[in-house]
């Protein structure tokens, strides 16, 4: 293996993430939503990537997602605020490609745009086999179908409750207990 050798992100490569995307159109449809707006997706999509800033680790959600291969002690929720603001800078570019090769269909509802999959893209999205795509549709799910019915304001209020770094079940609470709280944050808890 060469030192050298830069590492690469499956969500730096555009044809994981039109993957991922895929799933998660698949997921809202499964759902009988009509699609769903940029916004919306783009909270979908990451918190079905961490699933865990969402469902509580105990629980029959819990187990669906720990046998999918999600591991609630992960020490990467604690920096989810700043990538959950880079993954959503992408979701448009995404969609665009996606609307480009027939997998999902733009749709002015209400003078606000929504995204839908189409019959191409649910057929494309059918033949992802891998073990991540199993394991992601499992989580969109989940997500998909505990967020949907909260209103756009809800769930933005809601997500930044997710995305604190500090508190008892917040997504540092992790880290904090691998690396014990420090006595600024302990005094802050």
């Amino acid at each position: 293996m060469e030192a050298h050798r830069p590492v690469v992100m499956p969500e730096d490569e555009v044809t994981f993430r039109l993957a991922q995307l895929l799933l998660l159109l698949d997921a809202i449809a499964s759902q009988e939503l009509d699609g769903a707006s940029l916004e919306r997706i783009g909270y979908y999509d990451f918190l079905s990537a961490n699933p865990f800033l969402v469902v509580p680790p105990e629980g029959r959600e819990a187990s669906l997602l720990r046998l999918a291969g999600f591991d609630p002690q992960v020490l990467s929720y604690a920096s989810s605020s700043q990538r959950f603001t880079s993954r959503r800078e992408r979701i448009q570019h995404d969609l665009a490609l996606l609307i480009a090769y027939g997998c999902c269909h733009v749709r002015n509802r209400d003078a606000a745009l929504t995204y839908a999959i189409t019959p191409d893209g649910r057929a494309l999205g059918a033949r992802l086999t891998a073990t991540y795509a199993t394991s992601f549709s499992t989580a969109a799910a989940i997500v998909v179908r505990r967020l949907r019915k909260l209103s756009d304001k809800a769930l933005r209020d809601q997500t930044v409750q997710w995305l604190r770094p500090v508190g008892h079940n917040g997504p540092a609470a992790a880290l904090l207990s691998v690396l014990g709280a420090s006595p600024e944050l302990a005094d802050t808890s």
